[in-house]
């Protein structure tokens, strides 16, 4: 059964000039080092340690399939002529990964010699948990492109639904932009569950934001953003998880537009009274780093809470936009405690009870990290008034030996 499902598997998987036919004696549902992923994953299929597969397209893992992706392993995603065929990892709803990169980092990562944002897709996480929408499809896949029997909705009624893991991994140069307002992002989770892992988990150079949840209630920890095209965080569809210790940092050399640290919506028209699950983010130690002595072009606000949106962010510090905190809406509101905030023009609406400075040419003048502009060894957000607050508390370094590009 296991083997005929591997000759099924391997005969969707795009053929590369590079890649190894697999051996006579072959381990059902293992694929071999060098291969291209299948189009359709319906069974487990599971990726050998410290090999490299290919991504030409899209591939689905279907309701029962599980994709099992072993320390060590390189994805490197095939850039398409068109965007709508982007390359791009897509857990359907039923569907399961299992990437746990703790003995040696999983890294998703462009095919090109000389990557460039928006090389290809990214990954997609489809799941059971509850949204506020009607069995919404997830953005960033063109349908009529969709396989026969794949569907791409999310959402259900099963807050503690499990789609897998995804542990110590890198997202590089993802982010294709199938249509306006139609991106798939670097890492996207639509109505997952919090049954499922998300931690340790770094997005670099990627097109549209870093990591955007819609709906669902999955926990995420350990995150990092490094050079993000749009947001950071974006929430939508009535998110209800929590998000703790982020470190969004970035830097000059790289392009901006309508960039925030975090934004948050209910759904996209902002009803009010709020469509109900309400998206209600529960952020806290959180370290987003934008410029040093000026915002750069394309960056908007540390946060954006609009459209009848909740949020609840805690211990956080925030340094280096040009605004801070922008509350949209009449039914925006929620909860805004113990937070550092500096901006280069405008603090935006911020609560009594948070640190506030508005510095024109030094972010950092007044929150004093030790030293967050710097890159490769000498880089240290940590800080040194401010016990508790932000992604690195009592000397824990944690995204140390995992990430890159710091």
């Amino acid at each position: 059964m296991f083997a005929a499902g591997v000759l099924s598997l391997l005969a969707f998987g795009a053929c590369k000039k590079d890649a190894q036919k697999a051996p006579e004696n072959v381990k059902a549902g293992v694929l071999p080092d060098g291969s291209t992923l299948p189009g359709i994953i319906s069974t487990q299929v599971e990726l050998v340690a410290n090999g490299t597969y290919y991504l030409d397209g899209k591939t689905y893992v279907q309701p029962g399939g599980d994709l099992v992706i072993n320390a060590g392993v390189t994805v490197k995603g095939i850039s398409k002529s068109t965007p709508a065929e982007a390359s791009a990892l897509v857990i359907t709803r039923g569907g399961q990964i299992h990437a746990d990169g703790t003995n040696g980092t999983i890294v998703f990562t462009s095919n090109n010699a000389t990557p460039a944002v928006g090389d290809w897709g990214g990954i997609v996480i489809l799941g059971n948990a509850p949204t506020n929408q009607s069995n919404p499809t997830i953005e960033g896949i063109d349908l009529p492109t969709l396989p026969p029997g794949v569907d791409v909705h999310y959402g259900g009624t099963t807050s503690g639904d499990n789609s897998g893991v995804l542990k110590y991994v890198r997202i590089e140069w993802a982010g294709a932009n199938v249509s306006t307002n139609n991106e798939l992002n670097s890492l996207t989770l639509g109505g997952v569950g919090s049954g499922t892992t998300i931690d340790h988990v770094q997005a670099s150079y990627g097109r549209d934001d870093a990591f955007e949840f819609f709906g669902g209630t999955v926990n995420a920890s350990y995150l990092v953003s490094l050079n993000t095209n749009d947001d950071i965080l974006d929430f939508d569809h009535g998110y209800q998880g929590s998000v703790q210790y982020v470190l969004g940092i970035r830097r000059s050399g790289f392009t901006y537009n309508d960039a925030n640290g975090i934004e948050s919506d209910n759904e996209a028209t902002g009803t009010c009274p709020a469509l109900t699950p309400i998206t209600n983010a529960q952020v806290s130690n959180a370290t987003f780093i934008g410029g040093q002595n000026a915002a750069f072009a394309g960056t908007l606000n540390a946060g954006r809470l609009r459209r009848s949106t909740g949020y609840t962010i805690t211990n956080s510090i925030f340094l280096g936009y040009n605004n801070g905190f922008a509350v949209e809406g009449a039914c925006t509101a929620g909860t805004f405690t113990g937070n550092v905030v500096h901006a280069f023009s405008s603090l935006g609406t911020i609560p009594a009870g948070n640190e506030t400075h508005l510095n024109g040419t030094d972010s950092n003048a007044d929150i004093a990290l030790v030293d967050p502009f710097a890159v490769g060894a000498n880089f240290d957000p940590s800080e040194t008034q401010h016990p508790g607050k932000g992604a690195i508390v009592g000397g824990n370094y944690w995204y140390l030996g995992w990430t890159a590009g710091l």
